[in-house]
């Protein structure tokens, strides 16, 4: 459906080099990265606000580097919604269909939907700068989907709603793509909305594409230590396999041993990744399954996030844990806590492999 290929652009001291992925028809597909990644400039290039310097980008198998963004069938959203102050709601979403010249009634019949649709036909009247962040947000979407789209284009679309407004929009772009079809990428930093939406994505850093693949890939898979820091991994460790046999890996990290499946050859230094969510803290006297990695530590830094305890754990080397906070709570858990901490060995990622 859309192509980059071998994509390059210069923007002043900023370069995006090589760019090279597809997105299929139908997916939800989110591009990722810190800021300055270029992100943002690869939706733009989609949607023809930028033309590459070396390379093509194809819609639909066409070469469409050339072509202007009103001839695309491109919907684009921002992150500050870039709504027209100077006209109505109801102008606001009409606007993409008087620009393609099409019938008053058939424009009137389209808006009357949209404003229903996203329930602000009590907003019609209303001026775009007197609407809360919520209220732009659906102007901004009715009116991106008002030209019926191949390609709905969003650019950290929710990065600006409180946490219950951030929720409900993540089920009405759920329910956008799964009702029409519809292809749609989107650019996030959040992990939340990646998980709950995606299908699958691209991290893009310095102007490089980093990682391609399904969002469970990338997530199982991380294809180097930066990835695997940025999609979230608390710990990112090295260390080396001392055993390896039978689909299964011992690796030695400061004294630590870890058990994990992998085919590594001994002696191989490698670097692996766990999830804070996948370390469960027990009291130090538990007693655990003993196919799970159990390790004892001294905790050395607790703090509250919500309903959440994030708990730092010194067992020669540092690990990072979260738990619910009532189960942290009963633990009583401290400076200076013993505890013993479980690993799974599904838990223990091999980056790069």
């Amino acid at each position: 459906m859309i192509a980059f290929d071998h994509v390059s652009i210069a923007l002043g001291d900023f370069t995006l080099e090589d760019i090279s992925f597809t997105v299929k028809k139908g997916e939800y597909f989110f591009i990722i990265g810190p800021s300055g990644a270029g992100k943002t400039i690869l939706l733009e290039a989609i949607a023809g606000l930028h033309v590459p310097d070396q390379g093509r980008i194809l819609l639909a198998g066409k070469d469409v580097s050339m072509i202007p963004p009103e001839q695309r069938g491109v919907g684009l959203v921002y992150q500050d919604y870039s709504l027209f102050p100077h006209m109505t709601v109801e102008k606001n979403i009409a606007f993409g269909l008087k620009m393609h010249h099409l019938p008053l009634p058939e424009i009137k019949n389209t808006v009357e939907g949209l404003l229903s649709r996203f329930g602000i036909e009590h907003l019609r009247s209303r001026a775009t700068l007197t609407l809360s962040g919520g209220e732009m947000q659906r102007v901004a979407l009715a009116r991106a989907l008002a030209i019926d789209p191949d390609v709905l284009l969003l650019d950290e679309p929710l990065s600006a709603l409180d946490p219950g407004m951030k929720e409900h929009f993540i089920h009405v772009l759920k329910d956008i793509h799964q009702e029409n079809g519809l292809t749609i990428i989107q650019v996030s930093h959040d992990r939340h909305e990646i998980l709950s939406l995606g299908t699958r994505m691209a991290l893009v850093m310095d102007g490089c594409l980093e990682q391609e693949g399904s969002v469970r890939q990338v997530y199982a898979a991380p294809a180097s230590r930066r990835v695997a820091g940025f999609i979230g991994y608390e710990n990112v460790i090295d260390g080396v396999v001392v055993s390896s046999r039978d689909g299964e890996c011992l690796i030695d990290v400061s004294g630590v041993i870890l058990r994990t499946s992998c085919t590594i050859p001994e002696g191989r230094k490698v670097t692996f990744c766990i999830g804070a969510d996948e370390i469960v803290v027990h009291p130090i006297e538990a007693q655990v399954a003993g196919d799970e990695n159990a390790v004892r530590g001294v905790v050395t830094a607790v703090s509250q996030a919500g309903y959440l305890t994030r708990v730092r754990i010194d067992a020669g080397i540092t690990f990072s844990a979260v738990m619910v906070r009532e189960a942290a709570d009963t633990m009583a858990l401290k400076v200076g806590s013993p505890v013993l901490f479980t690993i799974r060995k599904t838990a223990i990622r091999i980056i790069g492999q």
